[in-house]
């Protein structure tokens, strides 16, 4: 208490004063806050763009391999597939193996001279059977043209490599061929039908357990067209499978019938090691062309959003005042990604 002070006027003074030094504390805030903001985007803005100068990079490597894969009268198909899990095929990549992408291999493997030598180089999970079917029947074409000219064993005319992994429709494809390469961490995997988003075998249990009355009526009449793609699916694993895989003593069609049968798991994974005991030609020896191909694809693949985000969001905005504008730009990036590149 002041003498001659009402102590009103000092508790108001004291809020005062308490109250400007709350907002300058949160003046202080506000601004440390700011800053932050736009340092974190100054940085996210500087590794997109330089994210975006590796895709420029990739996009140099992957046209530097491919024109030298196909020096000489090779032939070069590759089905390098965007497997990420965001449904968004990146860089036009396809997420499987579709039919626009069938028809431009099937042109290029019938284009080529009946001498041409064609390197499949797959990085798939599978996809649509058909258009995998259409490419083995291409391939099959080719070295039906100089059937009786080549050993394929010491000079394979049609080779599939795989550095990492061809599941199902990429199987298919490289049963075609007369040598498959995997690299030792490679898989393969089984080549069985997998109908409205189950395996034809898991039709025909339920079936046998609950009989026709105790299932319903959709899951009956998706049975019997399960039964008839499985017995097709079965016929053109036959077909396709090349001559030169082919198991010691084991009967004529022991690969097709064993990997299109659904007694295996469809994800279960075949290694170079499994693929030798199955019969496959195989070999672990890579080139370090084919590797440089398929990881600066890959690399294309995980990179063209954010240098299609840094292209877009330049020419609206300039490289100054560009960062603003980053997420909208990536979003945009990911809509145009999208346009006619997923397949459901």
């Amino acid at each position: 208490m002041i003498e001659g002070v009402d102590n009103t006027v000092l508790y108001g003074v004291a809020g005062a004063g308490l109250f400007v030094l709350i907002l300058a504390i949160s003046a202080i805030s506000m601004h440390l806050n700011r800053q932050r903001a736009v340092s974190d985007e100054r940085q996210v803005y500087k590794l997109r763009r330089k994210r975006a100068a590796r895709y420029e990079d990739a996009k140099k490597d992957y046209e530097k391999y491919r024109k030298k894969i196909e020096s000489g009268n090779t032939v070069l198909v590759d089905l390098i597939h965007d497997l990420g899990d965001d449904f968004v095929g990146r860089d036009s990549a396809q997420q499987q193996i579709a039919f626009d992408e069938a028809f431009e291999a099937v042109a290029s493997i019938r284009q080529a001279n009946p001498r041409a030598r064609i390197v499949i180089v797959l990085h798939t999970l599978g996809g649509y059977a058909r258009p995998a079917h259409m490419i083995a029947l291409a391939i099959k074409q080719h070295l039906s043209k100089g059937k009786g000219h080549y050993n394929p064993r010491r000079e394979p005319r049609v080779v599939a490599y795989v550095p990492y992994v061809a599941m199902s429709g990429g199987t298919m494809i490289a049963l075609a061929a007369d040598k498959i390469v995997m690299d030792p961490t490679a898989s393969l995997g089984p080549i069985d039908t997998i109908y409205g988003g189950f395996p034809t075998e898991a039709y025909k249990e339920l079936l046998a357990q609950k009989g026709p009355l105790a299932t319903q009526d959709v899951l009956v009449m998706l049975a019997h067209e399960a039964e008839k793609y499985d017995r097709y699916a079965g016929q053109v694993a036959r077909d396709i499978v090349n001559e030169i895989h082919k198991a010691e003593g084991k009967p004529d069609h022991h690969i097709a019938d064993t990997l299109s049968a659904g007694t295996l798991s469809h994800s279960q994974a075949i290694t170079p090691k499994d693929a030798k005991d199955f019969g496959m030609n195989v070999s672990t020896k890579i080139p370090d062309l084919i590797y440089g191909l398929v990881d600066a694809r890959i690399r294309m693949i995980h990179t063209r959003l954010e240098y299609e985000a840094r292209r877009l969001d330049s020419e609206e905005a300039g490289e100054e005042g560009g960062t603003d504008n980053a997420e909208q730009a990536i979003e945009r990036a990911i809509r145009q990604s999208l346009c006619g590149n997923v397949r459901l």
